[in-house]
């Protein structure tokens, strides 16, 4: 019994000197991510949102804006707003808005109906490349229909950004 007591003692004698050493050793990663809380966008805002569907051709205009609690930090097109649109027969996936770069990307997540997008931003903050990926769909939509052709309306919407993250290639990123 007086062994097993020996050895919890000098097991806890042990990690309290060892475990301060290993924290200390720890805050040059941790200070490095401390800042990255302002790089995330505070809110977007979704507004101007047009869907215009007929049996042949599909339509779909809308501005996206994001926001930021420290934008001096921020380097991003989409701060000022960007206009998101595209056409054809049917809304396609994989559409750029007017930002250049491919900074921010929109694709149908249901039918184009649904108004039910994958908002894709990209942006950069303290020297690093960040994403969002942002399910969003547009409600309420204000919809009438005349002549076979189908147009809706809706926004602004404003919401929290979703999945933001750090893009990195290096284990100390």
């Amino acid at each position: 019994m007086r062994s097993t007591t020996f050895l919890a003692t000098l097991l806890a004698a042990l990690l309290a000197t060892l475990l301060p050493t290993a924290i200390l050793a720890a805050p040059s990663s941790l200070m490095a991510r401390a800042g990255d809380e302002q790089c995330a966008p505070t809110s977007y805002t979704l507004s101007d949102y047009t869907l215009v569907t007929s049996s042949s051709q599909a339509y779909v205009n809308f501005n996206f804006k994001s926001t930021f609690a420290d934008s001096t930090i921020i380097q991003d097109a989409v701060t000022g707003g960007a206009n998101c649109q595209a056409d054809g027969p049917t809304i396609p996936n994989s559409n750029e808005c007017g930002v250049e770069g491919r900074k921010l990307l929109f694709d149908l997540r249901g039918p184009e109906e649904q108004a039910y997008y994958q908002i894709t931003h990209t942006w950069t903050c303290n020297g690093a490349t960040w994403m969002s990926g942002n399910a969003v769909q547009v409600d309420p939509l204000n919809c009438n229909e005349s002549d076979g052709t189908h147009t809706c309306s809706g926004g602004p919407q404003t919401f929290a950004p979703q999945n933001v993250r750090k893009i990195c290639s290096t284990p100390t990123c």
